[in-house]
């Protein structure tokens, strides 16, 4: 189904809907006090300098501190870019061995004291997928060619750079991505928030103080194909019950009211629970709005026994250790539209999606748009 397609059946949605939802988000955080760092406690030259690859070492801690517990969110480009979001209770510190993070150690990261971690989860962007779509269906299948680079391999600029103290966000981008004499970038900004609220460029998810927000950009790559399109590999760790659902999403993003959630549920627990969810939209210009919107497509979760390649470390690796230790679940998203002139058209897409402590925040349908 074409983007046009998608519009008109959004439309007819949203006037047979409209009357029963009301447009009133669902939230249950308090606010938080957020604070974030970069590198913090590190004295070793390693720190601010590189590993000698031209590869930054880049750990960005946000700290969402609330009356009776604490929410963390650890990003990471060292190794694999990855994040990790954990629940503590009120005061407890993170902890970084850094020496086992030059070595690329298990175990170089806790929680302090130990007995202060309540829930955890984590996300990998493991893989690129750049596969050739010469039916124009904008979907990834077996019988596509397809050339595979794992993020693992990707160096990366120093982050301190590109922080923002006052909005605690910052942004990954990659030193170099080169292929056959070209080059692009690859970034990846993320943020944290002190209460419920949504960005003003496109989609505007909601979000709140228990959310970071994270934005992939894939920028002037070069292709391996004449009608080349990219997708991603994600990696989710330490959950016992994946599961995808779709939501209603309001009128903050023209012609797109659905959000894709995976829940994530901590083992013999019914309350420890986080998420990451996603508007199945992204697009192909800097200045967003419906006409360079493109579909997002999302082909279910795997398990880890259908894994077929996992990175050799990430701050992952740092908290959790042996990660094949741990429930882990795969996911395939791709971006684009039928008929919308494959990546070179633009050189650019741009996507955005949120990882959770708790219940997917719920938006409903109105009448107004």
């Amino acid at each position: 189904m074409g983007y046009g397609a998608l519009v008109h059946a959004a439309v007819l949605f949203l006037m047979c809907a409209a009357s029963v939802f009301s447009s009133q988000p669902t939230d249950n955080s308090t606010r938080r006090h957020v604070t974030s760092a970069f590198n913090e406690g590190c004295d070793m030259s390693f720190c601010r300098n590189t590993d000698g690859a031209n590869n930054s070492v880049n750990i960005f801690h946000i700290t969402a501190r609330g009356e009776n517990d604490t929410i963390h969110f650890v990003w990471s480009s060292y190794g694999t870019l990855a994040g990790i979001i954990a629940r503590t209770t009120h005061n407890a510190t993170l902890g970084i061995d850094w020496q086992k993070v030059k070595d690329k150690k298990d175990g170089a990261i806790n929680f302090i004291p130990e007995s202060a971690l309540l829930y955890s989860s984590g996300v990998i962007f493991n893989r690129l997928l750049d596969f050739e779509d010469t039916n124009d269906t904008a979907k990834l299948s077996d019988l596509q060619n397809v050339t595979v680079t794992s993020f693992d391999s990707f160096a990366w600029d120093d982050f301190n750079r590109t922080i923002n103290r006052h909005g605690h966000s910052g942004i990954f981008n990659t030193s170099s991505y080169s292929k056959n004499g070209s080059s692009g970038v690859i970034s990846l900004m993320v943020q944290g928030f002190a209460d419920i609220g949504r960005s003003e460029t496109l989609p505007r998810l909601l979000h709140n103080s228990n959310t970071s927000y994270f934005e992939l950009v894939l920028e002037d790559l070069p292709t391996a194909y004449k009608e080349s399109r990219f997708a991603i590999e994600l990696i989710l760790i330490n959950g016992t019950d994946f599961m995808m659902t779709r939501s209603i999403a309001d009128q903050h993003t023209p012609a797109v009211f659905y959000v894709d959630n995976i829940k994530f549920t901590k083992l013999n627990s019914s309350r420890e629970r986080g998420y990451v969810s996603w508007k199945p939209v992204a697009y192909t210009d800097s200045d967003r709005h419906l006409a360079n919107a493109r579909l997002v497509h999302q082909y279910g979760l795997e398990s880890s026994l259908n894994l077929t390649s996992l990175p050799s470390y990430s701050i992952a690796h740092a908290f959790y250790g042996d990660i094949n230790r741990w429930n882990l679940s795969g996911i395939n998203i791709s971006f684009g539209s039928d008929g919308d002139g494959f990546y070179v058209a633009s050189n650019y897409t741009v996507w955005g999606g949120l990882i959770s402590y708790g219940e997917p925040l719920g938006d409903s349908l109105s009448l107004s748009v």
